[in-house]
């Protein structure tokens, strides 16, 4: 017997937190297992051609957060074609019934699963009788007024609002990936950079731009300056790159698992008339990364 949750929740923000923490509280007050039922990928890159909206939270990293959030089980569902025309009835009666025996589902104000997302509130309680389970509904958290959603989020992460993004996910963005070799231009001036190569290349990048970031290699963690851009005065690609100097490290580690968390915004990244007007404004964004490390007390 189980208390069960269905959803995308991309980002695990926080309320999507409301949410999990009451179907735990459920399970753990009637001693029933927590399931939380959810998807590899956005379905969105499965139901349209355009690959929108871009993923806030890869599955590795939505894994990790769900079971850091105490759930019990965390079941991966790949959002296939096929399974896009699954409807609510089928899905409910030869998958959820059977395999996890709810006792109870709990579902937000946009909770919804099968075919046309017909899968809602309305539908779950026409059959909970039918199959024995109790549905518990959670208001949704409110930020100004509004449900804090992921495209809310996605919003404030375009526009480099990545404080107010970070205070709706309960946490600081992540970037995931490993460090790929990029064309050494940071080296040459002074500032080393690994480059991110992301896990998932549907994970939505953040506005362009310089941040103060927090570095997580294997088992150890620095701060660091990351900058989402072009480069445009040392480089002529046009490429957007992930580029990371790590504050007080200078071993190789091309080819190593990155997670970046994006901190703070600092500024718009920008063509300098020259070199030495680029190391400056690095040597300033330096200095203000130690001011915060100090204020943090690291």
């Amino acid at each position: 017997m189980s208390v069960i949750c269905i959803g995308t929740f991309d980002g695990i923000h926080i309320g999507h937190r409301k949410l999990l923490q009451r179907a735990r509280d459920f399970a753990i007050a009637e001693k029933l297992e927590s399931v939380v039922i959810t998807y590899r990928d956005h379905p969105a890159f499965t139901l349209r051609k355009d690959a929108t909206p871009k993923l806030l939270c890869p599955s590795a990293l939505k894994e990790e957060l769900l079971q850091k959030l105490g759930i019990d089980q965390v079941v991966m569902l790949d959002f296939t074609p096929e399974f896009a025309h699954t409807t609510a009835s089928d899905f409910l009666d030869q998958y959820l019934i059977p395999l996890w025996h709810p006792r109870v589902i709990v579902v937000g104000y946009d909770s919804h699963f099968g075919k046309d997302r017909e899968g809602n509130r309305d539908f779950l309680a026409k059959y909970a009788s039918r199959y024995g389970y109790r549905l518990e509904y959670v208001q949704p958290e409110l930020y100004q007024g509004k449900p804090v959603s992921s495209s809310m989020i996605r919003r404030f992460l375009a526009e480099a609002k990545i404080e107010e993004a970070n205070t709706l996910l309960g946490r600081a963005y992540s970037l995931l990936g490993t460090v790929k070799r990029g064309m050494a231009k940071g080296r040459s001036l002074g500032f080393p950079t690994a480059n991110l190569k992301l896990d998932n290349p549907h994970q939505l990048v953040p506005a362009e731009g310089i941040y103060f970031s927090r570095v997580h290699l294997e088992q150890d963690t620095f701060f660091g300056l990351t900058n989402i851009g072009k480069s445009p005065t040392v480089k002529h690609s046009g490429i957007i790159e992930i580029e990371t100097y790590i504050i007080d490290f200078a071993s190789e580690i091309y080819g190593s698992a990155m997670q970046i968390e994006l901190l703070k915004y600092f500024r718009e990244e920008k063509m300098f008339a020259n070199i030495s007007g680029l190391i400056h404004a690095m040597q300033q964004d330096l200095a203000q990364a130690r001011s915060l490390i100090r204020e943090m007390g690291c």
